[in-house]
């Protein structure tokens, strides 16, 4: 059965050893690879580390993983008996230019770190993420000043905008209100989640680049129409692994894709088919964020794509046309 919103209980473990990677979906056909990085604490520690394909057992070689075929994988890095949490890469196979830009969907979680429920939600969108890989970014906005993640007046807006009223867990598909639900079902969230992506047939281009210099980061974005309408293109920092104690889950449970920035960075009326708008960032670097560059058509998503920090994707294809 479901859960609602904000009892039960998820047992996260207590970690010290974190795995992370520069990309999390691969395009095979431009030959993407993820290169791994292995910390103990705040100590990179991947030169000791061991890197375990746990989707079929196999112990990664250095660093670095190249599919050679579409596929989802699991892994798991180890040292001195302690183990981190999985993570999962998704590599799909996208056509060359000429077919119709792939298509993602964005997942907004109004979420808390004192609601008991809220890790079900995760757990929820999670799954959904492994079920179509490559085709979901969640975005987590933490609700209520108690909360350590919380940024004002950005989450404030958020909660008024979708009124969501510090209700949590929540979750929002596309910025449709629409698809606004509560129960922590997978099920509930692809149907949604393939709702609107059939709904909106094809979607802009997207492809963003991350940069670091000294202490302050740049992000660009730039996006490709191919229906007529009103456009904004946005950039949304993220953070991940931040270990903070939750509520229906541990002391230390590592909460990701928290929501830090949002920055409407173009805005343009009456945009023709071809048409192109840019966007950048530049500010000082605090934490590990990860970015996301985010085009919405007369006021819902079009289209969205990720990228870490240092890192960057091009416009993408798909493999077939609908």
């Amino acid at each position: 059965m479901p859960m609602l919103s904000c009892v039960g209980q998820k047992d996260d473990p207590a970690l010290e050893v974190r795995l992370v990677a520069d990309l999390t979906a691969l395009n095979v056909t431009a030959g993407e690879q993820a290169t791994f990085t292995v910390f103990s604490g705040a100590e990179d520690v991947t030169a000791d580390a061991e890197i375990r394909n746990v989707t079929d057992g196999t112990v990664l070689e250095g660093n670095v993983f190249a599919p050679t075929e579409a596929g989802e994988w699991t892994f798991v890095a180890s040292i001195d008996g302690e183990e981190s949490e999985p993570l999962v890469i998704s590599a799909i196979v996208i056509a060359d230019e000429g077919k119709d830009f792939y298509r993602r969907s964005l997942v907004l979680e109004f979420t808390g770190t004192w609601c008991v429920n809220c890790p079900f939600m995760e757990e929820a969108i999670e799954q959904a993420m492994e079920a179509r890989p490559g085709r979901i970014v969640p975005v987590s906005v933490h609700c209520l000043s108690i909360d350590p993640m919380y940024v004002k007046p950005l989450c404030d807006d958020l909660v008024k905008r979708f009124e969501t009223k510090n209700t949590c867990p929540q979750a929002v598909v596309d910025l449709d209100p629409e698809s606004k639900f509560t129960d922590s079902s997978m099920d509930l969230l692809l149907k949604q989640v393939d709702r609107l992506l059939e709904a909106r047939g094809p979607a802009a281009g997207l492809k963003i680049e991350s940069e670091l210099d000294g202490d302050r980061y740049t992000v660009k974005a730039e996006m490709k129409i191919v229906r007529d309408g009103d456009y904004t293109l946005s950039i949304l920092e993220l953070e991940d692994g931040i270990v903070a104690k939750q509520t229906g889950g541990s002391e230390n449970h590592v909460h990701n894709n928290v929501l830090r920035s949002w920055t409407d960075c173009f805005t343009a009326s009456g945009m023709k088919e071809g048409e192109t708008g840019h966007a950048s960032i530049s500010r000082p670097v605090s934490g590990s964020p990860r970015f996301v560059a985010l085009v919405l058509r007369n006021g819902f998503v079009d289209n969205v794509v990720t990228c870490a920090l240092g890192a960057s994707v091009d416009y993408q294809y798909e493999e077939e046309n609908d």
